[in-house]
C-alpha cells in the first residue's frame, strides 16, 4: 500500500438534534451521496432528523441533506442502501469508481467507530468471488494484530492502492474471533440503483441503454413533461381523496412507497408521486399496475394518463401494462 493515492469522495455523514457523527458514504457526484440506510435511520424506520454530509478536506463546510432513496439488499433485510441529496453542491470531488472483477487485492477503508477520538483507517483484503445469492464480496482484515471492520464502518468506501473505489461496506459480523465484513462492489450498483441516480461512471457507454423489456430508456423528462403526468393523476378518482390515495401509494413496491409523503395538497402530492416514480426504471409501471387494480381499467382519466405515459416511452403498451 506503499505510496496509495488520496481517498478521494469520503464524505462524513452527520444527524440528530445535536448533528453528532452517525457515519460515512460516498460521494457520488456534486450532490448525491451513497450510504447504507441503518446509518441515517433514526431506528424508527424514518431518516436522521437534521442531516448534513461534510467532507474530510472541507470539514467547516457541513450541507444539508435528504434520503432521496432507499432500498433493501440482503436476504434477510441485513444490507440496506440510501442516496442523499444535497441542498447544495459539495465542495470536493467524487470518487472515483472502478469495477475490479473478483481480483484479490488490498484495500484500504475509513470508518468511524464510536468512543473513539478520530476516524479509524483499516488495512483489508478482498477475498474470493463475489457471493451468489448476496452479490457481496468479502473483506478480511490483513492481520489480526490490526484494527478490523466492526460497527461504524458502514457506508464507507472501499479503496483500491489507487484511490478507486471499489466498493462500499455493507454489513459485517463476527466469525470464532475474527471480524468478517462484506461490500458491495461497484460492478454490482448499476443493477440496485435506480438510473435516474446514477453517476456517470456507472452509466452506460455506446448504444442507447436498454430500458424494461428491451425498450430505448426514453431521455429524462421535462419539468412540463412531468407536470403534465401529474395533472393527469389529478384526474383519476381513486387519487383524489386522501385515504384511497394512501392505499395507492402503500401498494406500490415498498422501496417506492416509503419514498413518497401523501400529505400535501393534492398536486404537490402527485407531482412527487411522479418525481419518484420515474427515479426508478420501474416506477412508472408499477404506479400503473396499482391504478389498474384500484381504479379500474375502464377509467377514462386512467386511460388518458396511460397514453401519455406511452407517448413518452415510460410504458410499453404490453397487455401487462393495459
Amino acid at each position: 500500500m506503499t505510496g496509495a493515492r488520496p481517498l478521494a469522495g469520503r464524505v462524513r455523514i452527520h444527524g440528530g438534534r445535536s448533528s453528532s457523527l452517525v457515519g460515512a458514504g460516498i460521494q457520488l457526484t456534486t450532490d448525491l451521496v451513497l450510504t447504507c440506510w441503518h446509518v441515517v435511520d433514526d431506528g424508527t424506520g424514518t431518516d436522521q432528523p437534521g442531516l448534513v454530509v461534510d467532507t474530510p478536506s472541507h470539514p467547516g463546510t457541513r450541507i444539508a441533506a435528504e434520503v432521496t432513496w432507499s432500498r433493501g439488499v440482503g436476504p434477510a433485510g441485513d444490507g440496506d442502501l440510501a442516496i442523499l441529496r444535497c441542498a447544495t453542491p459539495l465542495p470536493s470531488a467524487p470518487a472515483t469508481l472502478a469495477d475490479r472483477g473478483d481480483d484479490e487485492f488490498d484495500v484500504r477503508i475509513v470508518g468511524f467507530p464510536a468512543n473513539t477520538p478520530a476516524s479509524v483507517m483499516v488495512l483489508a483484503r478482498t477475498i474470493g468471488p463475489v457471493d451468489a445469492s448476496t452479490g457481496w464480496r468479502q473483506l478480511d482484515r490483513i492481520s489480526s494484530a490490526t484494527a478490523g471492520i466492526d460497527r461504524g464502518f458502514s457506508g464507507s468506501g472501499v479503496y483500491a492502492s489507487d484511490g478507486a473505489v471499489v466498493g462500499m461496506v455493507l454489513a459485517r459480523t463476527s466469525v470464532g474471533q475474527q471480524l468478517v465484513a462484506w461490500m458491495l462492489p461497484v460492478g454490482r450498483w448499476p443493477a440496485l440503483l435506480p438510473s435516474g441516480l446514477l453517476p456517470p461512471a456507472l452509466l452506460p457507454s455506446g448504444p442507447l441503454p436498454v430500458g424494461v423489456r428491451g425498450t430505448p430508456r426514453p431521455a429524462p423528462l421535462s419539468f412540463a413533461q412531468k407536470m403534465a403526468l401529474a395533472r393527469l393523476l389529478e384526474e383519476i378518482p381513486v387519487l383524489r381523496h386522501p385515504d384511497s390515495r394512501q392505499l395507492v401509494i402503500q401498494s406500490l413496491p415498498p422501496h417506492i412507497s416509503r419514498m413518497v409523503n401523501p400529505f400535501g395538497p393534492l398536486g404537490l402530492d402527485m407531482f412527487g408521486l411522479i418525481r419518484t416514480s420515474l427515479e426508478y426504471e420501474d416506477g412508472i409501471a408499477a404506479l400503473h399496475r396499482v391504478l389498474l387494480l384500484t381504479e379500474g381499467s375502464a377509467s377514462q382519466p386512467l386511460r388518458a394518463f396511460r397514453d401519455l405515459a406511452e407517448s413518452l416511452g415510460l410504458l410499453t403498451g404490453t397487455e401487462d401494462n393495459r
